[in-house]
């Protein structure tokens, strides 16, 4: 039995949402064939959709042709929605405003007959505003969590997820974790075997695999405050300082009480463990750019022992020191 995937494209999304996953069910059908398990039905089909069925110019200029409106979609097992283009998070946040009534109302109706529903990247803010992962754990490309978090504050974002699945809803994180979305649905709809096959096609080491390790602190904050400001300046300088809330609330002239509160509210994060998450990011880019000792490094960023630094390191970024390196040095 062929599995339909409906894509539903429109002017301004990421090309590499469409012909990305398309190459993956492809490699899939392939692996079908070669084992001739009935090669007369495909594992996977697709058809691309666009609002009034004409061809959609994506965010390369590269025009695709679509099989015709939303409307016409019919009843596909699996309905996929591309990411937005974008350099700026504001882009998104409009973009989704301009989608509403074209998309929000006929993903639903997908969803509520069954259909699996996924999106890829920054294509998740057009699945949340459908209201369906309201209450659910969903991903998206980690440099918009704020417009994210901002924009849905009902959606649990799982940042370091690549891809996340509740309620018959997947969403993967940045760009090119189409990949492991539409592997985890090959697993779903074809069977573990042929998701394996495809895994070592495409050469995806880890279906398993997080976007921690590219996640750098945030500095941009949910509301201006110059105290913070300030605060997380001098953390940035003294790194390898220990860090004590009540004399650098002294400093910023204000009570250790009323500090924490506003740093909670401009960061989300109480302030000690912001200066660790500081700590971590400068660690990786000194594994990144130079040939510094771990030992050396654990010391520069302000911690004593080697052994908690490396424990730390790898909860907060999901790959050892040395693994970080391996992957990310120049």
């Amino acid at each position: 039995m062929t599995t339909k995937l409906a894509i539903f494209a429109y002017d301004g999304c990421l090309s590499t949402s469409i012909t990305g996953p398309t190459d993956v069910f492809h490699i899939a059908n392939i692996h079908q064939r070669v084992r001739k398990e009935d090669p007369g039905n495909p594992l996977f089909s697709w058809k691309i959709y666009s609002p009034d069925g004409k061809p959609v110019n994506t965010s390369t200029g590269i025009t695709i042709a679509v099989d015709g409106r939303y409307e016409e979609a019919g009843n596909p097992d699996i309905c996929l929605i591309p990411g937005i283009d974008h350099a700026f998070g504001y882009e998104v946040t409009k973009k989704t405003e301009e989608m509403r009534s074209l998309l929000g109302g006929l993903i639903k109706s997908h969803h509520a007959r069954g259909a699996v529903i996924a999106s890829n990247c920054s294509g998740s803010f057009l699945l949340a505003d459908t209201g369906l992962l309201d209450g659910y754990e969903a991903t998206t490309s980690w440099w918009l969590a704020h417009h994210f978090t901002h924009s849905f504050p009902k959606v649990h974002l799982r940042l370091e997820k690549m891809v996340t699945e509740q309620n018959n809803v997947y969403c993967s994180g940045a760009v090119t974790a189409y990949m492991h979305l539409c592997i985890r649905l090959i697993e779903r709809f074809a069977g573990q075997s042929i998701a394996k096959c495809c895994s070592k096609t495409v050469m995806l080491q880890n279906k398993e695999s997080t976007q921690a390790p590219y996640i750098p602190v945030p500095h941009h904050f949910k509301q201006p405050d110059e105290l913070v400001k300030n605060a997380v300046q001098w953390m940035q300088e003294n790194l390898a300082q220990e860090f004590q809330l009540d004399t650098l609330a002294s400093q910023l002239a204000v009570s250790p009480r009323t500090f924490i509160r506003r740093f909670n509210q401009a960061t989300g994060k109480p302030p000690k463990q912001y200066f660790q998450k500081l700590r971590i990011d400068e660690a990786k880019r000194l594994l990144e750019s130079t040939a510094l000792s771990v030992d050396d490094i654990t010391e520069k960023v302000g911690y004593v022992d080697v052994s908690s630094f490396r424990r730390l390191f790898k909860r907060e970024v999901a790959l050892s020191p040395t693994e970080y390196r391996k992957r990310f040095s120049r």
